[in-house]
């Protein structure tokens, strides 16, 4: 994933994810900052190395374990 940051529909909410300058520990992935009508709701790890559509899916997971239990839709 190249981008710096992606917007996500959730849900009917949208999310912004934004890539920090760390790293998860021990680990190459990226960490992504991730929040809701401006407001921080957490950090998501995430490869570089996945296509812009598996990143949207991903997020749709990380969003469907920390805010519901509904399965997250498909793209």
């Amino acid at each position: 994933m190249r981008h710096w940051s992606r917007s996500i529909t959730w849900q009917d909410e949208a999310f912004h994810f934004e890539r920090l300058q760390a790293r998860v520990p021990n680990s190459d992935a990226p960490l992504w900052a991730v929040s809701r009508a401006g407001e921080f709701i957490g950090t998501m790890p995430c490869s570089s190395e996945v296509s812009t559509k598996d990143f949207d899916l991903r997020c749709l997971r990380w969003l469907n374990e920390l805010l519901g239990n509904r399965p997250a839709r498909r793209l």
